[in-house]
């Protein structure tokens, strides 16, 4: 015969199995989602932000031949943020690439899709789950993990944050977060 706390224990035990199961799964209030959402949206307000700031006229610019303008830099950064989470396994729009637009340098239209495609990305991040980062996939001909796609994802924003602002400072704009 089963003693009463055996039976508490036993009851207890059955209400943390669901627990632990569900907290592994991806709510994206916290935890590794959360964190990423969150830099996710400080990267997109400032490369908006930025796009925003730089003059129209300045859309084509180049710092030299055979580097990317302003607008060619914006829409690598949406073509990639439609792009890159292929690798782990969600479906994009069949025009996603790393070079789409090349040819759009009208600004509202660059915004446009800048905006558009991180609405995109941060809706398909929440399609991912703490069970799909250690996934193995292939990115690029490499295998990798979905963690590593979403680093990869990450690490590209900022990077190209980086190039936007220097862009932005040789032609005289300050970017609007440190002025």
């Amino acid at each position: 015969m089963l003693t009463k706390r055996y039976m508490f224990y036993l009851l207890f035990a059955t209400l943390l199995i669901p627990a632990s199961v569900f907290s592994q799964q991806s709510d994206n209030s916290s935890g590794f989602f959360h964190d990423v959402q969150q830099d996710l949206s400080e990267s997109q307000e400032k490369i908006i932000s930025l796009a925003e700031a730089i003059p129209a006229e300045k859309y084509t610019w180049r710092p030299e031949e055979g580097v990317r303008s302003v607008s060619e830099v914006l829409m690598h950064i949406a073509g990639s943020n439609y792009f890159l989470l292929k690798f782990a396994g969600i479906e994009t729009p069949d025009n996603a690439s790393e070079e789409m637009g090349k040819d759009v340098t009208d600004k509202e239209k660059v915004l446009s899709e800048l905006k558009k495609s991180f609405s995109d990305l941060h809706d398909n991040m929440k399609k991912l789950e703490n069970a799909d980062l250690e996934k193995q996939v292939k990115m690029f001909g490499h295998e990798t993990s979905t963690r590593n796609v979403i680093f990869t994802e990450m690490d590209h924003l900022h990077e190209h944050l980086g190039q936007l602002i220097a862009y932005a400072r040789m032609n005289g704009v300050v970017p609007p977060w440190s002025k």
